[in-house]
């Protein structure tokens, strides 16, 4: 689904990845861990094709369609549409349909004739999330998705998260998040690409570079 072959990216002289190379298979649900400004972001913008390589090259399966959530998407909203609005505003849906969508993502009954400006930030999240399944996403690629989001807002993202049956890529610093949606996880260290054996409730550990 997504091969990468030695990604490098600098910004002035500091490298920021080196030689980043992995296979994505496609349904698998991936974390990416790491310290603040250690490159994470970086490589979500570099596969949603926001920013340029220095070096190197990926691939996207041809079926395959990127969907990029970033940290600030939800803040932009125009919080004078409504729900419903925004969503057929991203994708061509009937009232129907949109209504239909919009309720799997927990906006029920008049919720979705309701303005942006109405809604917390978790709930926006969720109808950016709305948004890119009904652009026909498959592979969503997530930036700190539970950022300024209470407990009630995560629970709620978290459910929505759980009905898309694609492949997910997300970055995120909540361990609990961590814990109940990813299979597998990777860690951004010193400008490299780690693989962590599978989560555990102590710690993270033996790491290994992945050379895929």
């Amino acid at each position: 689904m997504l091969s990468v072959h030695n990604i490098c990216k600098s910004f002035g002289i500091e490298p920021v990845l080196i030689d980043v190379s992995f296979n994505l298979n496609e349904g698998e649900k991936l974390g990416l861990v790491g310290p603040n400004g250690c490159g994470k972001t970086t490589l979500l913008r570099i596969l949603a094709g926001q920013l340029p390589l220095l070096r190197g090259r990926f691939q996207i399966g041809a079926s395959i369609r990127p969907g990029y959530l970033a940290q600030e998407q939800s803040e932009n909203l125009d919080p004078k549409l409504t729900v419903l609005e925004v969503l057929q505003n991203a994708a061509t849906l009937n009232e129907t349909n949109a209504r239909a969508l919009l309720h799997k993502y927990l906006f029920s009954g008049d919720e979705a004739l309701l303005p942006v400006s109405h809604y917390s930030f978790g709930m926006r999240s969720r109808l950016v999330l709305a948004c890119l399944v009904a652009q026909g996403c498959n592979f969503l690629l997530l930036d700190e998705p539970l950022n300024h989001l209470d407990i009630p807002s995560r629970s709620q993202f978290e459910k929505a998260l759980s009905t898309f049956v694609g492949t997910i890529l997300a970055v995120s610093h909540d361990r609990y998040f961590n814990q109940r949606f990813a299979t597998q996880f990777w860690e951004i260290e010193n400008s490299r690409l780690l693989a962590y054996p599978p989560y555990r409730d102590d710690s993270l550990s033996d790491t290994s570079t992945i050379t895929g």
